[in-house]
């Protein structure tokens, strides 16, 4: 009777109706509860299908068989699944003394896991004790690595990555990721020739790069195309067929599910919050698959409340969100996390709904072709870009960024308070360390020279970036004191109040400001840019032209540096500028959060048409819609 209740039951599981298996093995437990197997079985269902009844099935085999090394190594998962870290570590040590070669890779698996679900605190504690244990297993030594750039100790990480490409220089994307550890820290050591090298390989076809971090160096479309297809090659491969979509219930409303790791404190909420809330619910049910940890704040909770049905997913695979997707019947999966941290493309690549579009999270082609639509405009992928991006292009009449409505203004600090000297022209980039170019820091320190009294206001960085920073500027006849570091606020609303106080935003290339150069726009500090080339160097443009003031996005460095020496040197022009901007928080396309869902729903109503209708994809123009 069991054992035939055993076979069902793995059946059931083998075809994702994971809670089905679930049942069917209770039964089985039931009528032979030493029935190792079954026990055994009934664990790996139950991790899959995220329920709490693994930690038990485990522990049960293990009062029959305490020297099994795979119920301690299912231990260790199902306790990685509860949140209790370090007692998996320990769970995970244990099953390793035991088989060391067969537990080896679930260990690997719960670090990595770990990141997925948010602590990389425990995933760096994970993959330092499996080193302890097997001190020469690369595998580990990359994912201690990768746990130390999640937790942002990138001075750490960064003779690590060394010391491994010492030994392994071919390992996939390791010179890519060795450079963005530098360019975290500001060191510009050998830049030149080693995004030269990485291009090369780049072109050549080789995993020299992954398309987040190349994106931050590169400056051509083909390119960045070209890495994003080498990489979703490997890491999107399908490890089976994609999933059976559910038939579409006889419904009015269109489903729309949105996946992302980033529901929380993060700028893809922070941008997003006010459109989720404002779609349409007589005809659209929106679904939320959350696949990143939940912070607890105050802006997780107003999302969660955002969506007609919100879904936590964080310790799936790739393959059981997609049958979730699919259980709930979405018509369009909208993915917002693309190849940026914490994204999760893979899901799509199971095909769980009709259309799939890439959104927001990644400024770029996912160079996929299950993402049948990528939302942009037309300033950041012209028209005649469009041989660059697999993706057909939906083009929002305005930016493609949203914005949560204009930012709440209070009263500014004064400049002492805020650490500014009294008097001298402020020029400030809020943009992460990384996104600093040797090319574009050559501009500022020339500008500061030319600028009596000028200070530079950048972000509170690291010890080690402000040193090395200090060390470049003063490279180039600057005063490093010149350098002003805004300290982290303990609210986004005492930022925006500060932010008033800087006269112009100076922004980065090749990877521009994005929601930053947001946040400056509706403090009223207006932003100079280059117009760039690809994607992430033009979405400063976007908000421009959304604003009005497209003049500011210049074709040129030396137009750039002559605009910004300009301005410092009028100061009525400035104050004509930030008067404007002011006025735009009421008026502007960029701040009007209803009407750029409108103009979204508009979209998906149409891709969806063209669904039904048995269409291609093909670009899509979105009209604009009357204010």
């Amino acid at each position: 009777m069991s054992t035939n209740l055993f076979a069902r039951a793995l059946a059931s599981w083998q075809s994702g109706r994971h809670h089905e298996a679930e049942a069917l093995c209770r039964e089985a437990i039931v009528a032979e509860p030493t029935n190792t197997p079954a026990l055994l079985a009934l664990g790996g269902a139950a991790l899959a299908a995220g329920s709490p009844l693994a930690l038990s099935c485990y522990e049960q085999v293990l009062s029959l068989q305490p020297t099994l090394a795979r119920a301690h190594a299912g231990r260790g998962l199902a306790l990685v699944a509860s949140r209790r870290e370090m007692e998996a570590i320990d769970a995970l040590a244990q099953a390793m003394r035991l088989d060391p070669e067969g537990v080896t890779p679930v260990f690997i698996q719960a670090g990595y896991q770990m990141l997925q679900l948010g602590h990389p605190d425990s995933a760096l504690g994970a993959f330092s004790k499996l080193l302890a244990l097997r001190p020469d297993l690369r595998a580990a030594q990359q994912g201690r690595v990768v746990s130390l750039i999640a937790l942002r100790r990138f001075e750490e990480a960064a003779p690590e990555l060394s010391a491994l490409r010492d030994v392994a220089p071919s390992t996939d994307y390791l010179s890519g990721v060795c450079l963005h550890a530098q360019l975290q820290c500001c060191d510009w050591t050998d830049f030149d020739a080693t995004t030269r090298a990485i291009t090369e390989r780049v072109r050549c076809g080789e995993r020299a790069d992954t398309p987040l971090t190349f994106i931050v160096h590169n400056q051509s479309p083909a390119d960045q195309r070209l890495c994003a297809e080498t990489y979703v090659a490997q890491q999107c491969s399908l490890d089976a067929p994609p999933i059976q979509r559910s038939p579409r219930r006889a419904e009015s409303r269109l489903r729309v599910g949105y996946l992302s790791s980033d529901f929380r404190d993060h700028a893809v909420s922070q941008l997003l919050a006010g459109v989720f809330e404002s779609h349409n619910r007589g005809r659209f049910e929106t679904y939320a698959f959350s696949t990143g940890p939940n912070d607890a704040s105050g802006l997780r909770r107003r999302v969660e409340r955002s969506f007609d049905h919100f879904l936590e997913v964080a310790a799936l695979s790739d393959r059981e969100i997609a049958a979730r997707m699919s259980e709930c019947s979405i018509d369009i999966a909208i993915d917002l996390g693309g190849h940026s941290m914490g994204g999760r493309p893979g899901v799509l690549a199971y095909r769980p709904a009709p259309v799939q579009v890439g959104f927001l999270g990644f400024p770029g082609t996912y160079g996929a072709d299950f993402i049948d639509y990528l939302i942009a405009d037309r300033h950041v992928i012209p028209e005649h870009d469009r041989t660059h991006y697999v993706e057909q292009i939906i083009y929002l009449p305005d930016s493609y960024l949203p914005t949560d409505g204009p930012p709440p203004m209070s009263t500014p600090p004064s400049r002492t308070a805020a650490g500014l000297p009294a008097r001298g022209f402020v020029y400030c980039c809020f943009n992460a360390s990384y996104k600093i170019s040797p090319a574009i820091f050559d501009v500022w320190m020339r500008l500061l020279n030319a600028v009596p009294d000028s200070v530079l206001w950048l972000r509170n960085p690291s010890a080690t970036v402000k040193n090395n920073l200090a060390k470049e500027a003063e490279r180039r006849g600057v005063d490093s004191s010149r350098l002003v570091y805004a300290p982290r606020t303990e609210t986004r609303a005492e930022h925006f109040s500060r932010l008033a106080l800087a006269d112009v935003f100076l922004d980065t290339q090749p990877y521009n400001a994005h929601t930053t150069a947001s946040d400056a726009l509706g403090a009223g500090v207006p932003i100079i840019t280059i117009r760039g080339k690809t994607f992430a160097s033009r979405v400063a443009t976007s908000l421009l032209e959304a604003c009005d003031l497209g003049h500011l996005a210049v074709e040129t460095a030396p137009e750039y540096e002559q605009l910004a020496l300009e301005l410092a040197l009028a100061p009525h022009r400035v104050a004509a500028l930030k008067e404007r901007l002011l006025r735009a928080r009421t008026s502007a396309p960029l701040f009007d959060t209803p009407r750029f869902c409108r103009h979204l729903e508009a979209a998906y109503l149409e891709i969806w048409r063209r669904h039904l209708g048995g269409e291609q994809p093909s670009p899509l123009w979105v009209q604009r819609l009357a204010q």
